[in-house]
């Protein structure tokens, strides 16, 4: 009786060990996504900015190329090192958080910027596969719709767990969803909420029926 019960203590802490790891990887990627890689983005823009400007002499050019290359060979080695810190050892499916950065980087090169992504809680360790490969489409097409249809110039993404629930929010700043228009692809994404029974919204940000707000929520239960 005693050797079963230090089994199942030892076992439990293992986990608790486990999921502390998970938490803290989460921590650092999501750290280094929202503050390292978009104020690398963020220069990035600027210097190209200044590169356009029709008096910059052809040796500043040449510098701000340069530069502008290493901050993107720079953002791409950090994406790199969130993909690592967001695969444990021995997974064969990618973590939660790295295939939504996976789509967000798809996306980015799309839309031409890129889409920020801010989480809450550990969503790697909580939420169930069935319901992150659903999150993970209906994030897809939220994001595709976006590029085909919105003419944005932000996207914001947001991640988080609410009680029992996992919540993804998109919001674009573009032209909205007006009638007739992106029937397919929100329907799709209220499906997939529906199917694991939760709950999908899309409404529009501002009064005059502009930017779109996509609420997608499921329970982790």
């Amino acid at each position: 009786g005693q050797t079963a019960l230090a089994l199942m203590l030892s076992g439990a802490q293992s986990e608790q060990e486990r999921l502390a790891v998970y938490v803290d990887r989460d921590r650092i990627a999501r750290d280094l996504h929202d503050l390292v890689i978009q104020r690398l983005f963020a220069t990035g823009l600027g210097l190209q900015a200044v590169r356009r400007h029709p008096e910059a002499p052809d040796e500043v050019s040449e510098r701000l190329d340069t530069a502008i290359d290493e901050l993107d060979a720079t953002v791409r080695e950090i994406r790199q090192t969130i993909f690592a810190l967001n695969t444990a050892e021995g997974d064969v499916v990618s973590r939660l958080r790295a295939r939504v950065l996976r789509e967000i980087a798809v996306a980015g090169t799309n839309l031409g910027f890129e889409p920020h992504l801010r989480t809450e809680g550990p969503v790697d360790s909580v939420v169930p596969d069935a319901v992150a490969d659903q999150l993970v489409a209906a994030l897809r097409e939220a994001l595709s719709n976006v590029v085909r249809h919105a003419h944005a110039s932000s996207v914001n993404i947001h991640l988080q767990l609410t009680g029992d629930d996992v919540v993804l929010t998109v919001t674009d700043d573009g032209v909205g969803v007006f009638p007739g228009g992106r029937r397919s692809g929100t329907e799709n994404i209220a499906q997939r909420a529906a199917a694991l029974g939760g709950s999908c919204t899309i409404e529009p940000v501002r009064a005059d029926g502009s930017g779109t707000k996509v609420t997608w929520r499921a329970s982790i239960l």
